[in-house]
């Protein structure tokens, strides 16, 4: 319901032209996490009703160069003042990560469609929260709308994988490196220890655990990266962090040797010593060994998924799609 808060303020007049708007600050302030923030801002952009200036963040789309820094508050966004912080339990947000792993699922089988009125019935809740939940779906790279606003996901098949990476490894090497000039050194430490701690207990790790070292690095750094145009660009390709946490340990088993973290600890140390150069090469070569790995964890998983039984999805004739 992020979005649909942002857009009301903006309509009534409550979020004025040349109003600031930043992420972090709105986050905090409804009590979200910020990636449904993150999705609500980017479609009130594409919309036409944001837009980016020279400062942190983005404004109100106004016809002059004024720009209205002033705090938003509850009252500003038409909140009663003991609803701030409270927004982290409306339903979309929570809603999200159980529709998240069937969206997974469904791109890797193919392009689907999605009705998003059959998906507001099958989950129990309102078109603006099942809207919601798309939108944030849409910003991690997992569904589209088309020319007709209808929903469908993006097949998560070898060539989309490829093309993934194929971005990845032009930009994330740079977002790393960039992001070790700035992140705090216990941060990095933290995330050292727990590659080395997986290292020592592999294969007694849990998926949740093996999701959580590949966000910390390429989620959590990518996007403390300082230049946020690298961050935006990269956040797409979450479909593919997305696909293993639902895959790896689950529909596929762990292979035998571990899968990624002395490449991962490589990039830490790198990191922590900010030797930039091999930040950007060590990143560039773990990016090139995981490529051939997905794509096969990713088509195995394909072959081990149960049969579609989704109400509000159906298949797409290429023909006519």
């Amino acid at each position: 319901m992020t979005y649909t808060l942002l857009r009301q303020a903006i309509e009534k007049g409550r979020l004025n032209p040349g109003r600031v708007i930043v992420e972090s600050s709105i986050a905090k302030l409804i009590g979200a996490s910020r990636t449904p923030v993150k999705a609500a801002i980017a479609q009130l952009h594409s919309e036409g009703r944001l837009a980016r200036f020279s400062g942190r963040g983005f404004i109100v789309q106004t016809s002059d160069s004024e720009v209205d820094r002033r705090p938003i508050t509850a009252d500003t966004l038409g909140l009663a003042s003991d609803e701030a912080g409270a927004l982290k339990v409306r339903s979309s947000e929570k809603l999200y990560a159980e529709v998240e792993a069937e969206l997974v699922r469904c791109a890797i089988r193919g392009r689907l469609r999605i009705n998003e009125s059959d998906a507001a019935t099958h989950y129990g809740v309102g078109r603006t929260v099942m809207h919601e939940v798309l939108l944030q779906a849409q910003s991690n790279g997992l569904v589209v709308r088309d020319g007709s606003s209808r929903w469908h996901t993006v097949a998560l098949d070898e060539n989309r994988i490829t093309a993934l990476y194929e971005l990845r490894m032009l930009l994330e090497p740079e977002a790393l490196a960039l992001t070790a000039g700035d992140i705090a050194p216990s941060k990095l430490d933290l995330i050292a220890l727990r590659l080395t701690r997986a290292t020592a207990s592999y294969p007694n790790v849990s998926p949740a655990d093996l999701f959580k070292m590949e966000e910390d690095l390429h989620i959590d750094c990518v996007t403390a990266c300082p230049n946020q145009e690298i961050s935006e660009s990269l956040r797409r390709t979450n479909c593919l962090h997305l696909a293993s946490r639902y895959v790896l340990g689950n529909e596929v088993d762990l292979p035998k040797a571990e899968p990624f973290f002395e490449e991962h600890l490589n990039i830490i140390s790198a990191m922590q010593a900010k030797d930039f150069s091999i930040v950007k090469s060590e990143t560039l070569r773990h990016l090139q060994i995981a490529l051939p790995k997905v794509i096969a964890r990713v088509q195995s998983a394909k072959m081990a998924l149960e049969p579609l039984n989704l109400p509000f999805v159906s298949d797409i004739n290429p023909a006519s799609a």
